[in-house]
């Protein structure tokens, strides 16, 4: 009889992924933002545009080169775990760079390794899902991934508010989750690749490390363009978010920090609220599209009470619907992906190419949001959103594999 496998990856996992969020949020919504403001106040709004689409642009490279690699790898720590340690160490670098940065060129260097480093772990984290879950705990598990990831974002926040501007604003946060991304990995069994003869890696492997064919796989195509089309809507809710309370509401500088951990708070509570029910059910009933077409539209509404808001509390009740919506989505959908992934073999690379779902948009809003803003008020970027929330309610139902 075979030993029963270990549940100690079903909490690892999305405990990780906590930490990899406590790293990443605090740069990507605050910090970067406010260092920009200190470097260049007149051009802080257009710089932030540029780091984030350039970093999103490296996230977009690293991520399925490491899912990639991390199906290769030979290594006696295992297949994921090397991408995972030296990505969290790479990134913190760059988070670092950005702290002591004397110009915006530097920053946006600093984001740009923050970017690379962070994505390899995050490849190799996500790739340890198909690895270590089953397909009956892939829905409450993605639910508890879903919980770690926006509750880092509220840690995040909140750990960013408890310093006054400077460096330990910059550089604290990310190091308290760095370090947990890596220390409740360390112990986790991964998979062991055994070393023996292997594809050549050639400029067609790297090339294929990007793609994977749609029309072969039509249902990871229609899950693919629908955790793009919601995470659009996710991130266009948080990329501006200090700007947008900055300029809507005339908050200071100050008390800009505290403010958005509030409103990332509220987000966080409607996702506590939702994720775990609806993992649950998901895994119970054998169903996942009915629970991301139910998240768009309460997703859309979230959008809509944040775009005409007349304060900064309807933002916050905004915020929460919102979260209550994207809890819904992502109590389901890496478990949606999971479960249409074509092969064990390419887990690692094809998950890779998932993620580009979830970097592309932060790639292309950054780029998108300035002539957004300048020519529709912050009101076309939010209601904007909510469209790519209907684009992914519609995609999903193309998905014939899953339920």
């Amino acid at each position: 009889m075979s030993p029963r496998p270990s549940r100690y990856p079903q909490f690892a996992i999305p405990l990780a992924l906590l930490g990899f969020s406590i790293a990443l949020v605090p740069p990507l919504v605050i910090t970067i933002a406010l260092r920009l403001r200190e470097l260049d106040l007149t051009g802080a709004a257009a710089d932030l545009g540029l780091i984030l689409g350039v970093g999103a642009f490296f996230s977009l490279l690293a991520n399925p080169l490491a899912g990639r690699f991390s199906d290769r790898t030979t290594s006696r720590l295992g297949m994921r775990k090397p991408w995972i340690f030296s990505g969290a160490a790479i990134g913190y670098a760059g988070i670092v760079l950005i702290a002591f940065a004397p110009s915006v060129p530097v920053v946006l260097i600093g984001w740009s390794i923050a970017q690379i480093g962070l994505n390899f772990a995050l490849a190799a984290l996500v790739a340890m899902l198909p690895d270590q879950i089953g397909p009956g705990r892939r829905g409450r598990t993605a639910s508890f991934i879903s919980l770690a990831q926006n509750v880092g974002g509220v840690a995040a926040t909140f750990f960013v508010q408890l310093f006054p501007a400077g460096l330990g604003q910059y550089l604290v946060p990310s190091l308290i989750g760095t370090v947990l991304m890596v220390a409740v990995i360390a112990p986790v069994k991964d998979r062991v690749r055994p070393a023996g003869p292997r594809e050549p890696f050639d400029l067609r492997s790297l090339f294929g490390s990007f793609v994977f064919n749609p029309r072969k796989y039509p249902d990871l195509g229609w899950a693919w363009l629908t955790r793009f089309f919601l995470t659009t809507t996710q991130f266009t809710a948080t990329s501006y978010l200090t700007y947008f309370l900055i300029a809507q509401f005339g908050v200071s500088d100050e008390d800009a920090p505290t403010l958005v951990f509030q409103a990332i708070l509220a987000n966080a509570i409607g996702i506590v609220l939702v994720a775990p029910l609806l993992g649950w059910l998901s895994d119970r009933l054998r169903r996942r599209k009915l629970f991301v077409i139910i998240s768009s539209v309460i997703a859309i509404a979230g959008l809509t009470v944040i775009a005409l808001a007349p304060s900064v509390s309807v933002v916050f009740a905004g915020e929460l619907v919102l979260g209550a919506g994207l809890g819904a989505f992502f109590a389901v959908e890496l478990a949606l992906i999971a479960d249409v992934l074509p092969s064990a073999e390419t887990a690692g690379k094809d998950l890779g190419v998932a993620n580009l779902a979830q970097s592309l948009p932060q790639s292309l809003i950054p780029v998108a949001a300035p002539a957004l803003i300048a020519s529709f008020g912050y009101l076309g970027l939010f209601l904007g959103g909510a469209v790519f929330g209907v684009l992914g309610a519609i995609s999903v139902t193309r998905v014939r594999k899953v339920r």
